[in-house]
């Protein structure tokens, strides 16, 4: 195994793999927590590598998390111990490939199935309506509009703008929607934080602000979102607006097995 390292600090050997690799937007969809880690996270992050499993941490955010490359359930856990307290709780976001390698490696608390919903169709046909640019200033509003509709609001980076644009809906001086650019990769782009008030206008809303979330970036970049998989009415409105269900994952928060 490599030694503990800045993610910025990589081996040779394995930021080239990662360079060739993310020229591919689907290859990077498919390993994006990985690559976020290793690229636009780097900094925040810690890495123990070898050509057969790749760890990192991100201490950063308020929950740790954990993202990986490799199939070695022993490697995973063993690799693991090195960055992070024991006793400390992780969470990682992972196919269901990875998901069986975390099942064996970690003792598991939870586990919330999603979807990775990329944007396959025609950000030309999108109307993103009343939707405005939200800007620093708008982050209370932002965090008051989570509270009163009880949603988990996630950043992935300190500052909600560092990543893109995020866009609002105002009902006079009350935020009713937003949706955020959650995280900037290689050729491919997250959204999310995607919440509206529930009134008889939620659905306009979301479809507003999806909609200038997608224009803002879809001619350079694919977007995609994670969704859990029980929001259906949500799942369903942004099957209308083109996002097509690319994978399924699995949000799972663990600790470290107990030593017998």
């Amino acid at each position: 195994m490599q030694a503990v390292t800045r993610a910025e600090r990589l081996s040779s050997h394995l930021a080239n793999q990662i360079e060739a690799q993310t020229r591919d937007p689907d290859w990077t969809l498919a390993h994006y927590t990985f690559v976020a880690s290793v690229t636009t996270l780097a900094a925040e992050c810690d890495i123990a590598h070898s050509p057969a499993m790749s760890v990192a941490s991100n201490h950063a955010v308020p929950r740790l998390r954990l993202a990986f490359i490799g199939d070695s359930a022993e490697l995973l856990a063993n690799y693991t111990t090195f960055l992070i307290s024991h006793g400390s709780e992780m969470e990682l976001l992972v196919d269901e490939a990875q998901r069986a390698v975390v099942e064996q490696a970690f003792k598991v608390l939870s586990n919330e199935a999603q979807w990775q919903m990329v944007f396959r169709g025609d950000p030309a046909v999108l109307d993103s309506g009343p939707a405005t640019e939200l800007a620093g200033n708008d982050l209370p509003a932002m965090q008051a509009l989570a509270k009163r509709e009880q949603f988990d609001l996630r950043f992935t980076t300190r500052d909600p703008f560092q990543q893109g644009p995020a866009f609002g809906i105002w009902e006079g001086e009350a935020l009713a929607a937003m949706g955020v650019t959650n995280l900037r990769l290689p050729g491919v782009v997250q959204i999310g934080n995607i919440v509206a008030t529930k009134t008889a206008s939620e659905r306009l809303y979301l479809t507003a602000v999806v909609s200038a979330l997608v224009k803002a970036h879809a001619e350079a970049m694919r977007v995609f979102c994670i969704i859990p998989q029980q929001l259906e009415d949500t799942i369903a409105l942004l099957e209308t607006l083109g996002f097509v269900r690319e994978r399924p994952m699995y949000r799972m928060r663990c600790v470290l097995k107990e030593e017998k």
